[in-house]
């Protein structure tokens, strides 16, 4: 269940920090984000909606082709081998 909140956590950090470069770069945003409250919502949550599709698709891409089990072989460094 630890790892579900991980995922969570981090994809909503990803948007969060996509969003506020969005709203930041360009000052209509602003302006539309007020006159517009629905349609803002349905954009932002159809947006996280796709980047959750894409994170997902290299996630299955990437167990697939079993490039993860090839990172969980990697030893950590870190660690005392004695």
């Amino acid at each position: 269940m630890n790892i579900v909140y991980k995922i969570i956590i981090t994809y909503e950090i990803v948007f969060i920090i996509f969003w506020n470069l969005l709203y930041l770069s360009n000052s209509e945003v602003e302006n539309w984000f007020t006159e517009k409250f629905l349609s803002a919502l349905f954009v932002f949550l159809s947006s996280m909606a796709l980047g959750l599709t894409f994170i997902y698709i290299i996630y299955i891409s990437a167990k697939l082709s079993g490039f993860i089990q090839k990172l969980k072989s990697i030893k950590d460094p870190r660690k005392n081998t004695n």
